[in-house]
């Protein structure tokens, strides 16, 4: 029995020896970032081209392609005065659009590795603990609302990924000055170089940039309460960043876009057209699916108070105050869709890594939320990668005969192409629409555009 017990806790002590070794982290560290990596790119590389991307090819609200840099220039203007302010994301989009499709997956991998890298950062601060990395991917991975529409999805991933990795990048600093007040971080010049990621983090996402004016507010007022010098960037960042979310909040176009738009049709049918009803339902339904990371979330609060440090709440409560009044606003639009709380979620994760992080790793600890439940979520992570990996490859087949199909039939008035059906959410193509019976619809009309034939339908 003695033996028994001292070989458990000499395996645990080795666990926690490896896991504190400044080496060993380093290592694991980078391995996590390089493989994840080459997955995304995998990903990537088999994720087509889906519905508003074939739009994004022509200057807005026009049939003309976008042929240089000028085109994107005029089509973002036209977009900003008649249908919104998001910009940034729309810029991004025809720029990825006119690079080539290649370009983006090695762009948007990178993306990815840097906004789980944010979401670390933002969590752990400047240590390097490999096991709060791989608890941070998992947590992405199987957390994002929507995962396909937001990260793999080229339009989605620009209006959310890549916005949102400029959004947590815009609050790094506040959350290193927190930790430590570095000369660096202190001076002007840092403040004057931050002005152009300020004021593009504004313009990016509504509901996500308004809650980081809020975290900055907070941050400031953290650092007031503790008598901590307030740096110029803390300044700059406020008051640039909420400069440009006023430009995109009052952008001519939004006005007409919102007259334009109309509740779901699923959403309509089921609680009817009332618009008080239908903003509650939309609330009601995302919050059950965002209610898994809330539980999680709750559960990391429950056992960061069992420490007892007060001063730990802090950087867990700003996350999660911002997530809830991320969450509260959409109540605001007539339309809420699920890819929207990308952000939210990402202040949430931040909040359960932090919370996980400031736990003392004992030998007992690293038994019951280490080994144990660590193992089973790893095994259900390589599975999930292996089944998400697996549908890629599909559609990714079915979409090749469909360029196939349209190649060999391009002199013909009406060609038909078989649907593609994902079946895995973490698909770009899961949720969004695709090529229907009706010629005129406009997934049919962009894609008949996109390829120079007359028409496409689907296969009845």
């Amino acid at each position: 029995m003695n033996n028994d017990r001292f070989g458990k806790n000499y395996g645990n002590r080795t666990i926690q020896n490896l896991m504190e070794s400044p080496k060993t982290n380093r290592i694991l560290f980078g391995a996590i970032v390089a493989v994840t990596f080459m997955y995304m790119v995998f990903l990537n590389i088999k994720t087509p081209l889906i519905a508003d991307d074939f739009v994004y090819t022509f200057i807005f609200g026009t049939s003309m392609p976008v042929m240089n840099l000028g085109d994107i220039v005029n089509s973002q203007i036209s977009y900003y005065t008649t249908w919104g302010g998001r910009v940034v994301a729309e810029t991004l989009t025809q720029l990825f659009m006119f690079w080539g499709k290649d370009v983006f997956n090695i762009a948007n991998s990178f993306c990815y590795i840097i906004f789980c890298l944010a979401v670390y950062f933002l969590a752990v601060g400047r240590r390097i603990r490999f096991e709060l990395l791989l608890l941070t991917t998992v947590l992405v991975w199987f957390f994002t609302p929507m995962f396909g529409q937001t990260v793999m999805w080229l339009t989605g991933s620009c209006n959310y990924l890549w916005c949102g990795t400029i959004i947590l990048l815009a609050l790094i600093p506040f959350r290193l000055y927190e930790e430590r007040q570095t000369k660096r971080l202190n001076s002007i010049w840092f403040a004057m170089v931050m002005i152009p990621l300020f004021f593009i983090s504004g313009i990016t996402n509504e509901n996500t940039a308004g809650a980081m004016i809020l975290i900055m507010i907070m941050f400031g007022a953290v650092y007031f309460k503790r008598k901590i010098s307030i740096p110029a960037f803390a300044y700059t960042g406020l008051f640039f960043s909420t400069c440009g979310f006023l430009c995109m909040i009052f952008a001519p176009g939004n006005n007409l876009r919102v007259e334009n738009e109309s509740a779901v049709a699923e959403v309509t049918m089921m609680v009817g057209s009332n618009p008080i009803i239908t903003r509650l339902s939309y609330f009601a339904y995302n919050l059950y699916a965002l209610m898994p990371l809330v539980i999680l979330a709750a559960i990391a609060f429950v056992l960061l108070r069992n420490e007892k440090d007060r001063s730990a709440w802090t950087n867990f409560g700003i996350f999660t105050v911002a997530a809830t009044a991320a969450m509260l606003v959409m109540l605001l639009p007539p339309k809420f869709p699920p890819r929207a709380m990308f952000g939210l979620a990402a202040f949430l994760i931040i909040a359960v890594v932090y919370a996980l992080g400031q736990l003392k790793l004992t030998p007992e600890r690293i038994k019951k939320f280490v080994l144990i439940p660590g193992c089973a979520v790893m095994v259900f992570y390589v599975m999930s990668w292996g089944y998400v990996g697996v549908d890629a490859i599909t559609v990714n087949r079915q979409y090749l005969a469909r360029v196939q199909i349209i190649q060999e039939h391009k002199n013909e008035e009406f060609i038909e192409v078989p649907e593609i059906v994902p079946l895995s959410s973490h698909n770009g193509m899961s949720g969004l629409k695709d090529v229907q019976l009706d010629p005129n619809h406009w997934v049919n009309r962009a894609l008949a555009d996109y390829f120079g034939v007359p028409n496409i339908v689907r296969q009845p």
